[in-house]
């Protein structure tokens, strides 16, 4: 097998592995999200309030998706959408009370499930990797705006 295709395949089955692996040990934890919604939660957290196009671009996500995504978050009662009175389109997303209760607890637990993960492999074997793949979303972006 060619070993671009080696790797196209091996990044498929690492990143399903992935996520079906961090809903396990979220739910197994009492971490009431999926692996996406815990993302889409944590950026807030760093970051504070965005619009759903802003999020969109964070996550790399259509904004359907997205809207999908904020839909089930706001039905548990971690976010609110705020509708921006300059354009009325465009909605802000803010973090709930309950969001920011949760906040301590779940960072520790999705880093005690990322250290799991991670077992076993040095910092420069990681500072390897996190730059290839950073090459990679890199190349996949010159690829996608030569195409348009």
């Amino acid at each position: 097998m060619l070993l671009s295709k080696e790797i196209a395949v091996e990044l498929n089955l690492t990143g399903c592995k992935l996520k079906q692996f961090l809903a396990a040990k979220l739910r197994e934890m009492g971490v009431p999200l999926t692996p996406e919604q815990f993302m889409l939660i944590d950026i807030l957290w760093n970051q504070g309030e965005m619009t759903q196009q802003q999020l969109a671009d964070k996550l790399q996500k259509d904004k359907n998706s997205v809207t999908k995504l904020v839909d089930a978050i706001e039905k548990k009662g971690f976010v609110v959408r705020k509708q921006n009175p300059h354009d009325r389109r465009a909605n802000t997303l803010v973090l709930t009370e309950k969001a920011n209760e949760l906040k301590p607890g779940a960072k520790q637990k999705g880093i005690s499930i990322l250290d799991q993960i991670l077992e076993g492999i040095s910092e420069d074997e990681l500072r390897s990797f996190l730059s290839t793949l950073r090459k990679l979303n890199a190349n996949m972006t010159i690829c996608e705006a030569s195409e348009s």
